[in-house]
């Protein structure tokens, strides 16, 4: 598997320590909307100490094979990061299966970025991890999660009852699912 991927104007990368201004950037400026779907993050989340360290651990799980975070560029944007998507929980051997997980900077949203991302990383995990199955939890109001998915191929399966502990509460997720 490589460090960087590129297809027409779109790069996903992995991403070192170096980079960390960058990611924090990313996450701070779409704090508000990120945070709406995801687990309470702690106190020093958006320092660049906890982002560095972050991505070093990352790093380090790819290089591993139990996860993969890409980072996406467009080469017309070149040093602004407009999403990410990530697969965790890799599981190789009789399941081959992972969960993925995405997101797409504020000011890219609407634009088709997400739909691009998703199926390269998603043709990337199939051909060259030869994953079997990816899935996605996705919170019922996320409507725009829920139809990329549902673009994309990944079928519904149902409820995950109280799959998550989100703002102080146990909420449920949809599940989705890809099959290669």
């Amino acid at each position: 598997m490589k460090f960087e991927y590129k297809n027409n104007h779109l790069i996903l990368r992995v991403l070192t320590a170096e980079y960390a201004d960058a990611v924090l950037s990313f996450y701070r400026r779409n704090r508000e909307q990120f945070d709406i779907y995801e687990t309470d993050k702690p106190d020093h989340f958006y320092t660049k100490a906890f982002i560095q360290s972050l991505l070093t651990a990352e790093y380090n799980a790819f290089v591993a094979g139990k996860h993969i975070r890409f980072f996406l560029f467009d080469t017309n944007f070149p040093d602004k990061i407009i999403g990410t998507v990530s697969f965790s929980d890799i599981k190789k051997g009789a399941f081959c299966s992972c969960t993925t997980g995405y997101k797409i900077d504020k000011e890219f949203q609407h634009l088709g970025y997400g739909r691009r991302m998703l199926t390269m990383a998603l043709k990337i995990l199939v051909t060259e991890v030869h994953m079997h199955r990816v899935e996605a939890y996705i919170a019922p109001q996320n409507t725009a999660s829920i139809s990329l998915a549902t673009k994309l191929g990944f079928i519904p399966e149902g409820t995950a009852y109280s799959y998550v502990y989100l703002r102080g509460k146990w909420e449920d997720h949809l599940r989705f699912v890809y099959i290669s």
